[in-house]
């Protein structure tokens, strides 16, 4: 009797082990850098980041369009008053599926002007 709850009991903590395992979110940290803009973008903790303007005149850079375009999928939008910060919050669908090693392509237009960069992993 003794044996079965013993082997019942290691069989339970295996699956307790084995199942904790599987819960944990890593984060994974992209970051880039275009000649105007920068940008930083979390994935797997609430998809979040921030696109920022490098420029001094932030108040001046007025309407902004960006696109954020990963292998699986596809963030965009415009801001109207950025104020040189654009806040990414957990508005991509299917980002959590990138991949690491492949990195996101942004693009950002504003004023008549255009900048391009990648966002890799850190």
């Amino acid at each position: 009797m003794k044996r079965k709850f013993l082997f019942l009991g290691l069989i339970s903590i295996f699956l307790l082990v084995l199942g904790s395992c599987g819960t944990k979110e890593e984060s994974v940290r992209f970051e880039g850098e275009g000649d105007h803009w920068k940008a930083l973008y979390l994935l797997n903790k609430g998809e979040k980041g921030s696109i920022i303007y490098k420029g001094k005149d932030k108040e001046k850079v007025g309407k902004v369009s960006y696109v954020v375009e990963g292998e699986t999928s596809k963030l965009s939008g415009t801001d109207d008053e950025t104020e040189g910060k654009i806040n990414l919050n957990g508005s991509c669908s299917g980002c959590s599926t990138q991949s690491s090693n492949a990195p996101y392509h942004v693009t950002i237009k504003w004023n008549g002007k255009e900048d391009k960069f990648d966002l890799t992993s850190k």
